[in-house]
This record gives C-alpha cells, sequence and structure tokens, in this order.
C-alpha cells in the first residue's frame, strides 16, 4: 500500500510524528511520501505516485486549509483520507467534512499499520481501534488502544523523506528528537490535559526511551548530514535523577553535541541542572507562563512559585546554561497589570530570551472552555490564527485596551532585555497594529533564537529567508492554483 502524508509546513520544523508514522510504515514494506501542504505541489506528486492513504497530520487554526485541500483533491484523485494530530483527536467529529474517510485519535503507530493492511486486502478498516470512521450507515467509532509501553521498540524517524522534499533539511544543523511521551501535569491550557481525559493514567505515567536509544539516533543523525546541535522536544525534558546521570555519562563521550530541551522550574535542583550541563545541555525552554502567581497557580493550575522561577533561573545561568522562558499574555479574567507583572519576573529572572505569545483559546482544553464560558471568546474555531504571535481572539477590553496588550506582545521580549526603554514604548503601545512592530517582534526573535538559545552557523539561503521573513515575505502556496479552482 503507498502512503503520502501531509502537514502543512515541511520547512519550518521537522514533523517528528508523522516521521514516526512513516518509519513504521516503511519497516512494514509500505512505499511512503512526506509532503508539505505549503511547498510540494500535490495533484503532480499523486499523479505519479498514486496513493492509496492520504494521511493528513492537523493542528487547530491550521486544520481547515488541509481540509480545503483534501476536497479539492477527492475531486480528482480516489484515496482514502484520515486525519490525525492534536486536531482530530480532540475534534474527531472533523470526520463529518466533505472528503474525509476517517480520523485517528491518539497514539497512531498502531492505527496506521492496520489501515494500511486492510486497504491492501480491500478490507474495512471501521472497527479498527484509534479510528472514527465513516460508513455508509454512519460513523463507526472505535475506542484507542493502549498507549505504546516501550519507545524503545519503535524505528527512529525517517528523516530520508523530509529530505527528500526539502533537500536543504538535510544540512540543516539543527535537528530534533523526542526522549519520552506523556506529561504527569494538568496545565489548563494544555492539549496534555485533553490527552490525560483521553488515556486516563496512563497519560501521566512519563514513558522514557532510554539513554543508549537517544544516544544511537543522535549518531545516525550524525551520519545523516552536519550536525551541531539537538533538540529535545518533549512538553518535559526527562528530570529523573538516574537516567539524568546516564546521560551524563555517556552524552559528551559518545555523541559529544550541545542539546536544548524543556524544563519545569519546581523539578530543578542544583543537581539536575548540574548533570544537565554536564551532559551538554546550554539552552532551556523554562515556562513561566504569568507573573501573577495566584493567576499562575488558580487559572493556569501551575503550582510554582515566584521564588521557584528566580531559583531555577539562578541555578541554570550559574552552570551556564541560557534561558528561554515562555509566558502568555491576555489570559482570560486577566488584565494588562496582569502582563506587566509577567514582564516584571522575566526582568528579575534575567530571562536571554522572553517569549510572549497571545493565548489562544484552544478548545478541548480547560481554560479554553472558561474564555467560551464567560463570554471573552465566541468559541469559533475560525478566530484561532495560525500562531499565537499576531492577535487575540479575546476581547481583552474596548479597542485601545485590545490594542495594548496585542501591541505589548510584540514588544515584550525587547522591554525584557532593556527595561529602560519601556517609558518610551508605553505611549507606542496605543498606536493601531503595524508591520513595524511585528518586524521588531521577528527580529528580536531571529537574533535571540539564533544566537543564544539554539546556537548555529548560518548559510547564505537561511539568512535571506530570516530577512524575508522579518518583514512578512514568505514563499507562494505550491498549492494556490489548486485551492483556487472553482468548485
Amino acid at each position: 500500500m503507498r502512503a503520502l502524508f501531509v502537514v502543512n509546513d515541511l520547512v519550518a520544523a521537522e514533523p517528528l510524528g508523522v516521521m514516526q508514522l512513516a518509519s513504521v510504515l516503511r519497516h512494514a514494506g509500505h512505499p511512503v511520501c512526506l509532503a508539505g501542504a505549503r511547498q510540494t505541489p500535490l495533484a503532480p506528486l499523486l499523479t505519479s505516485f498514486r496513493p492509496q492513504l492520504i494521511g493528513y497530520s492537523a493542528i487547530t487554526g491550521l486544520h481547515r486549509p488541509l481540509l480545503e485541500l483534501n476536497r479539492r483533491l477527492k475531486q480528482s484523485f480516489e484515496f482514502f483520507a484520515l486525519f490525525g494530530g492534536p486536531h482530530a483527536t480532540f475534534f474527531p467529529e472533523m470526520v463529518h467534512e466533505p472528503g474525509v474517510d476517517a480520523v485517528c485519535i491518539g497514539e497512531g503507530e498502531g492505527a496506521v499499520l492496520d489501515v494500511a493492511s486492510a486497504l491492501d486486502s480491500a478490507a474495512s478498516v471501521a472497527g479498527v481501534a484509534n479510528l472514527w470512521v465513516k460508513t455508509a450507515q454512519g460513523v463507526v467509532r472505535a475506542p484507542p488502544r493502549p498507549l505504546i509501553a516501550d519507545l524503545d521498540a519503535l524505528p527512529f524517524p525517517d528523516r530520508s523523506l523530509r529530505s527528500a522534499t526539502d533537500p536543504r533539511s538535510r544540512s540543516y544543523p539543527v535537528k530534533s528528537i523526542l526522549a519520552a511521551r506523556g506529561c504527569p501535569f494538568r496545565c489548563s491550557y494544555c492539549f496534555n490535559d485533553g490527552y490525560a481525559r483521553l488515556y486516563g493514567p496512563a497519560w501521566s505515567r512519563v514513558r522514557i526511551r532510554s539513554v543508549g536509544k537517544i544516544i544511537a539516533e543522535a549518531l545516525e543523525l550524525c551520519q545523516q548530514g552536519p550536525l551541531e546541535l539537538v533538540q529535545f522536544r518533549e512538553s518535559v525534558f526527562p528530570w529523573q535523577d538516574h537516567w539524568l546521570e546516564q546521560l551524563a555519562a555517556r552524552w559528551p563521550t559518545e555523541v559529544g553535541l550541545p542539546f536544548y530541551c524543556h524544563v519545569r522550574a519546581d523539578l530543578l535542583t542544583p543537581r539536575r541542572v548540574a548533570l544537565l550541563a554536564r551532559a551538554g545541555c546550554v539552552s532551556v525552554n523554562l515556562g513561566i507562563e504569568c507573573g501573577d502567581e495566584t493567576v499562575r497557580r488558580e487559572l493556569l493550575e501551575r503550582p510554582i512559585s515566584d521564588d521557584q522561577m528566580l531559583d531555577a533561573c539562578r541555578w541554570l545561568h550559574a552552570s551556564g546554561i541560557r534561558v528561554l522562558a515562555d509566558n502568555m499574555l491576555g489570559l482570560p479574567g486577566t488584565t494588562l497589570e496582569t502582563d506587566l507583572n509577567t514582564l516584571r519576573l522575566n526582568q528579575r529572572c534575567k530571562v536571554d530570551y522572553a517569549l510572549a505569545m497571545l493565548f489562544q483559546p484552544y478548545p478541548g482544553t480547560r481554560l479554553g472552555e472558561l474564555a467560551r464560558a464567560t463570554g471573552q471568546w465566541v468559541g469559533d474555531l475560525e478566530s484561532i490564527g495560525a500562531n499565537y504571535y499576531l492577535q487575540s481572539p479575546l476581547r481583552l477590553g474596548d479597542a485601545r485596551a485590545q490594542r495594548v496588550r496585542e501591541n505589548l506582545q510584540k514588544w515584550f521580549a525587547v522591554l525584557v532585555e532593556a527595561p529602560g526603554l519601556e517609558r518610551l514604548v508605553r505611549p507606542l503601545l496605543r498606536l493601531p497594529p503595524n508591520l513595524v512592530f511585528l518586524s521588531i517582534f521577528r527580529a528580536w526573535y531571529t537574533l535571540c533564537y539564533v544566537l543564544r538559545i539554539v546556537p548555529h552557523r548560518l548559510d547564505r539561503e537561511e539568512l535571506a529567508e530570516l530577512g524575508a521573513n522579518l518583514f512578512g515575505i514568505f514563499p507562494p502556496d505550491a498549492n494556490r492554483d489548486l485551492l483556487e479552482q472553482t468548485q
């Protein structure tokens, strides 16, 4: 069975989940292709490759273009359309959309293998665990199968598929690895809460890959092309002392590359930070999220104190580890003063880059439902944008209040770096949102990310792309003509 996987953007980030599914299928003997909806003209690819299955990975805010693209392709080609990813998991009702044959909820490795076997034998996929399948008699809803217990048993993600479509990705010197799945925390705004409701306590028991397997994957990456830094992409990097001790003992001698990972302040201790530094960690992503401790505890359900944030950042900096801090502005029920408190805490923590995002009320999260219930958000999925850096879908007050908080997000990182500019910037926040503010945000983000958080060499093409991105100049959509066709 020939399978094609489609993601919105193949260049912006490594689609690890899809590359993992592709690897599982290829190990079972199925031909597989990978495409980016923005980069790959799909009609010619379908004509030459003739996939029997097209799997789309959809996230909320970017699901609509994939649905429309699939509907257009269905008008000219025959294939089984399977949607997966976070949006399909939390909104399996999307199976009712025109052209969608099935959706996959939760982990998809076992389900995609069963679908491939069924299509090969011309059998029905109705009843395959994890799937909601559209049939002539209605939608057949199968329960999810158990989570994969042994992550070491999975093959490594197949990165050759991405480099076949995007050759430059092979030479890009930063690659991503997943060390674990699952999360024990139930932050009210996070997708992990939805997975915990789907899988129950099993999702909260973090499944961690062995240090040996992670090292083997890193060494394979070194053989595939130049590699200068590894990004670990799970929600929280494994924090267990015995695991970190193994990593610190083996990674420097067997891999010897710096890495970046995600941490929580309340899980860090001086010992764990020392082990991270000894292993080769040069930067971390740490969620501050909100500078009001009460809001952080009660609204976000993150019981982390300001002192824990300050201690964690002090330990990290003392060990030579730089800090990218995640923050959310415009939270439901909060004010401009709340956002300014967040600014102050980032300044006190002396973070190396303060990434501020405008809160997005993703449906299915408890905080998203609260925003709907309190009337700050209309509950329309179409109001959720493709990213969280442009505007807030919430009503944050009158038009002026809305502008001030959305503009503060653009200036946030600069004001953390240079607090003395606040007196000059505060009057500017009342201006309408504009390209100048957005370009300032993009420029500072790019400089800090490339030079501080994920330091790596830049080739001429990447420099040109970064320069274009600062001003919102992006390559045209490869499937624009297809999407603009009359119905």
